[in-house]
């Protein structure tokens, strides 16, 4: 069963509790806002993938890696629409 688990704050703002839950290879990760500021700290994370919105990326002239992958909306949508549950 995956999991889509969607984060809008750098990692250290979450318990340790939460972190380790989300930890399974069958789950995702999409990181919004201020959480791709953090995206080298989730790639720590063993998850399938991890997913960094493009918009959010942009407006704030973030440089990533390809340890992790830029999403447009749509492909957002699509990712939320192909997933069991999405976890905010």
């Amino acid at each position: 069963m995956s999991t889509v688990h969607i984060f809008s704050k750098p990692l250290s703002n979450y318990s340790a509790t939460t972190i380790e839950l989300i930890q399974n290879d069958a789950n995702q990760v999409l990181l919004t806002g201020d959480a791709c500021f953090d995206w080298r700290a989730f790639t720590s994370l063993k998850v399938k993938n991890i997913y960094l919105l493009k918009t959010c990326v942009e407006l704030r002239n973030i440089e990533t890696s390809d340890a992790v992958n830029l999403v447009d909306d749509s492909t957002w949508v699509e990712l939320i629409s192909t997933n069991n549950t999405v976890n905010w």
